[in-house]
């Protein structure tokens, strides 16, 4: 929720705006299938949408809150009008990742073991110190298993299917100076969604919804017509 503090403003007044914590994260429980599975996460927000009396709604997807986005739009074309993807997870690995999906499974496994466990949490907060990640010294066992098993559940192939389908209007934003995901991924997107709308930052990093607030304010409100 904290991540969209500066774009809410930006937006409310115009239109109902929910910033959600997806579960396992921040202030919401862990449920085992939304985090281990993109289906998962797609039922989870599915079913806030369900609770808040929400028959159609659009989406926004930052990050590896892209893949989500995807699914959702992807697989429950009924209920999204409108997707937004702002520095998404694309179709292909990405720096910020790094590793296969598989591997992140392995790891979250080994983070159990006792000696090689301690090992682990060392140089994941260093992997996340380097991604200039907030809070990576206070990370713990338990917060980067919850991570490691998040990073797993990327599903390149299952991306590729929802981009490849029938999607609603989208809307793509990007900066070029990202230091997670590289331009040529997000090129490689905007290619494969020919009919989305491109927003294209020289500088503004990974959180454009914090350093280009603004702007992206006013993209969203002319993509959804508010």
């Amino acid at each position: 929720m904290r991540d969209f503090r500066y774009l809410a403003p930006q937006l409310s007044g115009r239109l109902r705006f929910v910033r959600v914590d997806l579960p396992g994260f921040g202030g919401s429980a862990a449920a085992d299938e939304a985090i281990d599975s993109l289906t998962g996460r797609a039922r989870a927000v599915l079913a806030l949408a369900d609770h808040l009396g929400l028959a159609r709604f659009s989406v926004l997807g930052h990050s590896m809150g892209g893949a989500t986005a995807f699914v959702l739009a992807g697989e429950h074309r009924e209920r999204v009008e409108q997707l937004v993807l702002i520095s998404s997870v694309a179709l292909s690995l990405h720096r910020g990742l790094g590793l296969a999906p598989a591997t992140y499974r392995r790891l979250a496994s080994g983070l159990r073991l006792p000696v090689v466990g301690p090992l682990l949490v060392r140089l994941a907060r260093a992997q996340y110190r380097r991604r200039r990640f907030p809070g990576a010294e206070t990370l713990d066992a338990a917060t980067l298993g919850l991570h490691l098993r998040a990073a797993a559940a990327t599903d390149f192939p299952r991306i590729r299917r929802a981009v490849a389908g029938p999607l609603p209007p989208t809307l793509l934003a990007y900066a070029r100076d990202d230091h997670m995901v590289e331009t040529w991924i997000s090129e490689e997107l905007a290619r494969a969604l020919p009919a989305a709308r491109i927003l294209v930052f020289d500088e503004g990093g990974h959180n454009l919804q914090k350093t280009r607030a603004l702007e992206l304010g006013t993209a969203i409100r002319e993509q959804l017509g508010v």
